[in-house]
């Protein structure tokens, strides 16, 4: 048996974003077991033979009650996310839309506190790092961001 660390391609962040710079975002309730009490982008698990697309778009309609059409969404790149403490790798696709239907409302009221607008040029501290790394991507590029990894030659 290797000791490599896995490598799980496991969720999807439908990224909403506004014309003025900001996405939306939900507040994870205190209790949550990911990001307690933290700002994310919607993201959620990849299901069993679901394409990448269908699942942000489902995750966007889960938790925000917003309908995304396929050519409202535009992919935008892949979070690679290291957890040294466990050594599980996560794969996050990340998908944008700028138009949608319906009215963002907290739709998972047992897992969020709420849905907030935020800056994607100037997260607030209480954003989880992931997210920030999302926006990060979305300002700067590139389309691909590596996240917790050892730094080989500097840091970024």
């Amino acid at each position: 048996m290797s000791n490599a660390p896995h490598l799980l391609i496991a969720d999807v962040a439908q990224v909403l974003l506004w014309a003025n710079g900001a996405a939306r975002c939900v507040r994870r309730t205190p209790d949550a077991v990911l990001a307690p009490g933290q700002l994310t982008v919607v993201v959620g698990h990849l299901q069993a033979g679901e394409p990448l697309d269908h699942a942000a778009r489902r995750e966007a309609e889960e938790e925000a009650g917003v309908h995304i059409n396929a050519d409202q969404q535009e992919f935008y790149g892949i979070v690679h996310h290291h957890e040294p403490d466990d050594g599980m790798n996560r794969i996050t696709a990340v998908f944008v839309a700028q138009a949608w239907s319906g009215e963002p409302h907290n739709a998972e009221p047992n897992r969020h506190e709420g849905l907030f607008w935020v800056p994607i040029e100037n997260p607030p501290s209480d954003c989880h790092p992931h997210t920030i790394a999302i926006f990060r991507m979305l300002t700067h590029g590139p389309s691909y961001r590596a996240l917790n990894w050892p730094a080989a030659g500097g840091t970024w």
